[in-house]
């Protein structure tokens, strides 16, 4: 296996045992350098829960399952938030992992709380989540987030485990949603698209972290390509399948030489870079590779992986994994920092290239041995 790859794991894994080990809330974005962290979580606060374990199946260590189940326990009590459309991201890589490793029916019950309380916020009018609800002296209950895409997944994982099947129905009517506002003719996508909330017209596409309304925030289209291709394998709808082709071909056209997006793909000069959106859409080439067998999917992961490590993967003893991630420039927001969710995807990233390239060596050498045998 490649050294980058061995050596990127054991140093985010190094991180994360550090940080945990300092003990505390949940980091978020740093300033300087220095993680910013958070009582509650936020919207964030599921990645660093899902981290540690992550980190925890690869080292075993006691030490990061204690910390592992103390960050997702702190949790729990968010399942039942009735304006938060990030439930997905915050149980699933908590919860639903933890679950998956302990069998704690704690977990699975909260998670299954979270996913109904994600549908509870469903516009029937409009058929979909808005984001945010009330955000700061504006209101957003009419306005729809790319991002909302990748916490479908919690429905759907729901729907499957006991969770009510209307679950499933909410799911495929925002999708459908998205597919006919979010997406342009050229594959990129609105960040913000806005409804009227009373009888759900659409109105206009916009954005919130990106440079325009017309413009590709990248983090955005890594959100779309991981949402639509997760949401295609756990559905198996053809039409997410494509959506999620649309938006690959779209980056693979836009992406620079060094593999690293910028923080927008239309901001024009030298932008500063978002590590993290690099991290979410390599995610998303994985799971386009894992539909399709397209080894160009595989190999734009890597590439982009590859890049992560040697520009952005920070080497000194700083807390965060990643550097040169823009969590929000046009709100002067984590710019040229790290973020959670950056560290997060670029682990179970890195995890996931890691298990197909074994998977691969381990077939190859049963089919010599076979061969051989034979």
């Amino acid at each position: 296996m490649s050294n980058w790859l061995t050596d990127g794991i054991a140093a985010a894994v190094s991180k994360v045992e550090a940080q945990a080990s300092r003990g505390g809330d949940f980091p978020h974005i740093t300033q300087d350098g220095k993680w910013c962290t958070t009582p509650d979580g936020v919207w964030t606060g599921g990645f660093w829960a899902g981290l540690l374990w992550l980190s925890y199946e690869v080292q075993k260590s006691d030490a990061l399952r204690t910390a592992a189940t103390s960050l997702t326990d702190r949790l729990l009590p968010r399942a039942a938030d009735a304006i938060n459309h990030d439930l997905g991201f915050m149980f699933y890589p908590s919860a639903v992992k933890g679950w998956r490793i302990t069998g704690d029916d704690r977990y699975l019950r909260a998670a299954l709380t979270a996913a109904e309380s994600l549908a509870g916020q469903f516009n029937p009018q409009g058929g979909f989540i808005p984001g945010w609800g009330f955000f700061g002296s504006e209101d957003w209950s009419g306005s729809v987030l790319i991002d909302t895409l990748m916490n479908l997944p919690l429905l759907v994982w729901a729907a499957n485990h006991g969770g009510d099947a209307r679950l499933l129905e909410v799911v495929h009517r925002h999708a459908k949603t998205a597919l006919a506002n979010h997406q342009r003719e050229d594959g990129s996508v609105f960040h913000v698209y806005r409804f009227n909330p009373a009888d759900g017209t659409p109105i206009a596409g916009d954005t919130y972290q990106g440079l325009d309304a017309a413009s590709a925030w990248s983090r955005g289209q890594g959100w779309a390509l991981a949402g639509f291709a997760m949401l295609a394998d756990m559905t198996g709808s053809q039409e997410y399948l494509t959506a999620a082709l649309r938006v690959a071909r779209y980056v693979e056209r836009h992406l620079p030489q060094d593999g690293v997006p910028p923080w927008d793909y239309s901001a024009g000069g030298t932008p500063v870079k978002d590590s993290s959106a690099g991290a979410i859409t390599a995610y998303g080439f994985i799971r386009l590779w894992e539909l399709t067998t397209d080894a160009r999917h595989l190999d734009l992961a890597e590439t982009m992986l590859q890049a992560l490590c040697s520009r952005c993967l920070l080497r000194d003893d700083s807390a965060p994994i990643l550097a040169h991630a823009t969590a929000d420039l046009p709100h002067g927001l984590g710019i040229d920092e790290s973020t959670i969710y950056g560290d997060y995807y670029f682990l179970k990233s890195l995890l996931a290239l890691r298990d197909i390239k074994d998977q691969r060596e381990s077939g190859a050498r049963g089919s010599f041995v076979q061969t051989s045998a034979g």
